[in-house]
């Protein structure tokens, strides 16, 4: 059965202009998960075990965003200073080819709370 994820956004310069939209994206399923990674350590969450299709759907958000709080990323350590939106599956694949393992360092002295939702096809 087909899910329905609904989405919109609104990004205003001050004094300045706006960008806004919003939409319904097709999902075959989806996962909600949320994790806490210690104050200066480390943590893996599996997003998407397993085979499917294409991800069409990721949102990334810290409770607190830091530059301090990162996840890895073909090598590179990608800082989570604001959310992370991608949707559609041509956005998604500038994250990876398929999500699936995601891990996270804190470095800073507060626990740091995240949010990860995904969506995606049921069928390579």
């Amino acid at each position: 059965m087909t899910e329905q994820v609904n989405w919109s956004y609104a990004v205003q310069v001050a004094g300045g202009p706006v960008l806004a939209g919003a939409g319904v994206r097709a999902v075959d399923g989806y996962v909600k998960l949320s994790l806490t990674v210690p104050a200066g350590g480390t943590q893996s969450l599996e997003v998407l075990p397993g085979t499917g299709g294409a991800v069409q759907v990721l949102v990334i958000a810290p409770g607190k965003p830091s530059d301090k709080l990162t996840y890895e990323l073909d090598g590179n350590d990608v800082p989570l200073d604001g959310p992370h939106v991608l949707i559609g599956a041509g956005a998604v694949s500038l994250f990876a080819a398929k999500v699936g393992t995601l891990a996270f360092t804190n470095g800073t002295d507060e626990d740091a709370p995240i949010d990860v939702l995904a969506g995606r096809d049921a069928t390579p």
